[in-house]
């Protein structure tokens, strides 16, 4: 009967680990989509209205994975499972820009003074920063000695 309890609880953690994991590739798969329309958008000088709306739907779905991240403990370690399955290498040229194309468009996102772009664009540093800390210690490492994602800070 222990045997029995013991491994229906295994099969239970693994089938909800495997969601959690799951939902963790759809989100970075729409952040990849929302990369390649960002990419489109972003040279459109002045922004206007499909701009910034490309621009805010990017870096909100980031800022919403980090945020997930630190108020649900339990995508943690899915996150960490997942980038060990995958190439982080990959994953950071498909999903995040780099630093240089940051700036840019914060030049653009600056008139006269005055910000006018969503916060989370101004706040992309930050939020990377946070996602970088739900990373366990060998995730951090190899994110620290890739260069598509080191080059995105």
């Amino acid at each position: 009967m222990k045997i029995k309890l013991l491994t229906y609880c295994v099969c239970m953690f693994f089938l909800i680990s495997c969601k959690e994991e799951e939902e963790i590739q759809k989100k970075f798969q729409k952040i990849e989509g929302l990369k390649i329309a960002l990419q489109e958008e972003k040279d459109h000088t002045p922004y206007g209205q499909t701009q910034h709306e490309t621009l805010k739907a990017y870096f909100s779905e980031i800022n919403q994975m980090v945020l997930q991240l630190k108020n649900e403990e339990k995508y943690v370690n899915p996150l960490n499972s997942f980038i060990e399955k995958n190439n982080l290498e990959e994953l950071c040229s498909k999903t995040l820009i780099l630093k240089e194309t940051w700036e840019d468009i914060m030049q653009n996102c600056t008139r006269n003074r005055f910000f006018l772009c969503a916060e989370e664009v101004r706040s992309y540093p930050d939020i990377l920063l946070g996602f970088k800390n739900h990373l366990n210690a060998k995730n951090q490492e190899t994110f620290d000695k890739t260069p598509a994602c080191k080059d995105s800070l």
